[in-house]
């Protein structure tokens, strides 16, 4: 019932825990032990495809240097894609200047032929309906952890693949998901 989007972040910063707990329980691989070991991931995809990657823009986060970074999904760890200076860069990529004061903008990819090989045009869908699920997800982790987050739809897709390296056919971003601590309301 708590969920909601939330823009008026405070500068200061989420800690190393929260962007761990979003990254695992909104993208993670959870490992069941029963007769042997599974792993799956925690949302789901249509045929078991999951097209979608994770990359935090790491804005502030106790802990952890700001820079981008890719969500290594067995690992549970960071692969650091782009150091500093890249702030001003971002923002160009958005007409909302309330990021700035994000701890992290999560930009989520698509590896278009993961799906629509099994799917053709359609697994194009399944993609789209899978990102809700994946942001769904992160608005959850968020609010139970008491941070704001705001899934967002404008953003420069061309500018944000060129800085991710990624082609925009093959790979392309399909969208932006910002979280960071909650202002304080005033007494």
């Amino acid at each position: 019932m708590s969920r909601e989007s939330y823009r008026k972040f405070a500068a200061k910063p989420i800690m190393l825990s929260e962007l761990s707990d979003l990254l695992y329980y909104s993208a993670g691989l959870k490992i069941w032990e029963d007769k042997e070991k599974q792993a799956k991931r925690v949302y789901p995809s249509a045929g078991g495809r999951y097209p979608l990657e994770v990359y935090p823009f790491i804005f502030k986060v106790r802990g952890i240097p700001p820079g981008i970074y890719h969500h290594h999904l067995k690992t549970h760890s960071l692969e650091l894609i782009l150091e500093p200076p890249f702030f001003k860069t971002t923002m160009k990529q958005f007409n909302q200047s309330w990021i700035k004061k994000a701890g992290v903008v999560f930009v989520i990819t698509a590896i278009f032929d993961r799906t629509t090989a099994k799917y053709g045009d359609r697994g194009y869908r399944h993609i789209l309906t899978e990102y809700g699920h994946i942001a769904q997800n992160f608005y959850l982790i968020a609010s139970a952890l008491g941070l704001g987050c705001c899934s967002m739809g404008g953003f420069i897709d061309n500018g944000l693949n060129e800085m991710l390296d990624i082609d925009g056919i093959d790979e392309g971003v399909v969208g932006v998901i910002a979280i960071g601590s909650k202002k304080e309301k005033p007494q």
